[in-house]
């Protein structure tokens, strides 16, 4: 009898222990080597490159077919296209992370809101999205907090309105532990601080290029859509694909910035001491200077005066700044 115990608690070990740990294994984010084919990081032309990512084309088995000239794209048909999401990422995914695609809108579908890419949970609530909106030339990050409440973002700004010229266009968007950054053909578009987003529930579903409204796949012509388990290969991309010219960036030169971005690195950058807009302290009195020589007798006529003002911006810099007041005048005797 007691053999039989023994035999039994080993045949159960025999066939649990494997399972736990390829799940252990699978559950790790040490992603798949990822080849792409065509160019490198900002270094123009290259056969072949590695990364660690997914492509999310080959995991859904879409088909390629001519889109024009000599480029190819994929078919994406009319089915939704939908898939486990522990099928897609069978290694796991990082909590950081980055997203990039290189795709053109229809005539007929500019004006389309689609979600690029978004994860369900198994009963169907939504953990996660990037959304195109047409209609309202914006793009929009859905994910869920640490604590379970929902995060949007809207990215509003008026360069992202080439996305719907139908063009081709790279759309990139990194994904970091308190920071969303979304690029466009290259171009820093806009930066966002953020709240700590929960990791993606691999038990779910996971959805590409659906229309917001019903999953179907949404009339676009999409050459490439891969994630990335770095949420630094977004800024590292180049976009020869979308144009030749494109292609000059050299992995040591800064990466292009929008104007808006710009601005808004600035305003998070700058200390309030260089923002101070205010003339420097007097230094101490200088020696009594020789006497001048009289001047000519002048005209009577009317003259604008410099009368100080608070300091800008709220910043106490030690001495008045002066403006000139437009509304007060002072005869003068020349």
């Amino acid at each position: 009898m007691k053999l039989v115990l023994l035999w039994i608690i080993y045949v159960i070990l025999k066939v649990t222990l494997p399972l736990s740990y390829s799940m252990a294994v699978s559950n790790k984010t040490a992603c798949p080597l990822l080849r792409i084919d065509g160019y490198g990081p900002r270094q123009g032309y290259r056969e072949k490159s590695d990364y660690s990512g997914y492509d999310l084309a080959e995991h859904f088995s879409l088909r390629k077919t001519s889109c024009g000239g000599e480029k190819t794209c994929f078919k994406l048909g009319s089915t939704p296209l939908i898939k486990d999401t522990q099928k897609i990422f069978t290694a796991g995914l990082p909590e950081e992370y980055s997203i990039t695609a290189l795709f053109r809108v229809r005539r007929n579908t500019k004006k389309e809101r689609w979600a690029l890419w978004k994860t369900l949970t198994r009963p169907g609530v939504l953990q996660n999205s990037i959304i195109i909106d047409g209609e309202k030339k914006v793009v929009e990050f859905t994910a869920k907090e640490n604590g379970g409440s929902t995060l949007h973002y809207t990215f509003k700004s008026r360069e992202l309105h080439p996305l719907f010229d139908r063009q081709w266009h790279k759309l990139g968007i990194s994904i970091e532990e308190t920071i969303i950054s979304l690029y466009v053909d290259c171009k820093l578009i806009e930066r966002r601080q953020t709240a700590k987003k929960n990791s993606i529930d691999l038990q779910g579903r996971s959805v590409i290029v659906g229309r917001a409204s019903d999953d179907r796949p949404v009339d676009i012509e999409l050459q490439r859509i891969t994630i990335y388990c770095s949420p630094k290969q977004a800024a590292q991309e180049n976009c020869c694909e979308v144009s030749d010219g494109m292609c000059n960036l050299q992995g040591d030169e800064e990466l292009p910035i929008s104007s808006s971005a710009a601005k808004a690195q600035q305003n998070t950058e700058l200390t309030p001491e260089s923002k101070c807009y205010c003339f420097p302290n007097k230094g101490e009195k200088g020696s009594q200077g020789e006497p001048g020589s009289p001047g000519e007798i002048g005209e009577k006529l009317l003259a604008q005066t410099f009368l100080p003002t608070p300091p800008r911006h709220g910043i106490d810099c030690g001495s008045p700044v002066y403006t000139l007041a437009d509304n007060v005048a002072l005869e003068i005797y020349l």
